[in-house]
Order: C-alpha cells, then sequence, then structure tokens
C-alpha cells in the first residue's frame, strides 16, 4: 500500500471534519431563526433535516477515511466507498456553479475547497490501487 495513498484519505477525512463543523455552525452563520422564520413548518424542517443529515455523512466519511484508510484502499468495497466520497464532492462542485455566482470569491473559496476534498479521494484511484 502507497503511503501517499493512505496520506490523501487521512486528508480526505480531516476535510470532512472541517465540513461536519461548518455545518454545525450553519443556523448560526447563515442566521436561520430569521431567514427561515417565514417558511412553513414543513420546510424549515427540511432546511434542518436535509443540514443534520449531511453533518452525519460528513462525520461518517471522516471517521472511515480516518480508522479504515488501509482497508478502503485494499478492498473493492472500500475503493467503491472512495469513489462515492469523490464523487458526492463532484456533484457538489458542479452544483455550486449551477445556484451559485461563480466570481464570488466565497464561492471561488468553496469551489476550490469542494474540488480539494474530491481530489483527496480520486487521486489513489487514478495512481491504480489495488
Amino acid at each position: 500500500m502507497n503511503q501517499a495513498h493512505l496520506y490523501s484519505l487521512y486528508a480526505g477525512g480531516a476535510l470532512h471534519v472541517g465540513w461536519a463543523m461548518f455545518h454545525v455552525f450553519f443556523p448560526r452563520i447563515f442566521k436561520w431563526r430569521e431567514a427561515l422564520s417565514s417558511l412553513d413548518l414543513v420546510n424549515r424542517g427540511i432546511y434542518q433535516i436535509l443540514n443534520l443529515c449531511l453533518t452525519f455523512y460528513f462525520v461518517a466519511a471522516a471517521y472511515l477515511s480516518l480508522v479504515f484508510g488501509p482497508e478502503l484502499l485494499t478492498s473493492a468495497l472500500g475503493r467503491k466507498l472512495i469513489t462515492i466520497m469523490g464523487a458526492f464532492w463532484l456533484l457538489r462542485l458542479g452544483l455550486q456553479f449551477r445556484f451559485f455566482r461563480a466570481t464570488h470569491p466565497v464561492s471561488l473559496l468553496l469551489s476550490l475547497l469542494f474540488a480539494l476534498t474530491a481530489g483527496t479521494y480520486f487521486y489513489p484511484l487514478m495512481q491504480g490501487v489495488h
């Protein structure tokens, strides 16, 4: 097993910890108490539930990457999970350009971080882990 591949997964795990922390603070950052108050109960709940589910996914992806990195690299199921994690971030990158102005500095920074996170998972795959 290539150490660089393992370190790449560890970097992805660390980035997922960061994404989880970012999402924990979404209600405060985006002032959800005020911003979502005009929505009905169902739509307000959808925002909060989706955010909590994403946070859970980020924690789970971080855990798998940081604790089971070698297994992810050396098993067929692990490589599929790595592919799914990378694909998630490629999808998120594409959606960034679909729904937000790509020229805004914050959007550009987030796009870079989405691409970086995807890259930490695709790097071992592109290098041909078996």
